[in-house]
């Protein structure tokens, strides 16, 4: 039996190599490594963002109807069967 010792040696170890770690303030880091960089964004005119924007709102509008159009279908499909399944038929 005599190992109920070793957790404690190894805790001891670990907390001597976290002594030794060199800590870094943040401010340092960001002033070491804050490098800039230069982005040129492409300019557009009133029109052209009028025009996106018609577009998008198209695409969306479409989108729109389609989902309204599919969750009608699926609707349908779900009553129908349950009126399918119920109903007094031949069998």
């Amino acid at each position: 039996m005599g190992y109920a010792g070793q957790p404690m040696k190894s805790v001891k170890a670990n907390r001597a190599l976290l002594k030794k770690r060199k800590r870094k303030n943040i401010q340092e880091l960001l002033l070491e490594n804050g490098d800039t960089t230069e982005v040129d964004f492409k300019t557009f005119t009133a029109e052209q963002v009028a025009r996106a924007k018609a577009r998008i709102r198209a695409k969306a509008r479409r989108n729109r109807l389609f989902n309204y159009l599919f969750y009608a279908f699926c609707l349908f499909l779900v009553l129908w069967s349950f009126y399918w399944m119920f109903s007094p038929g031949i069998f």
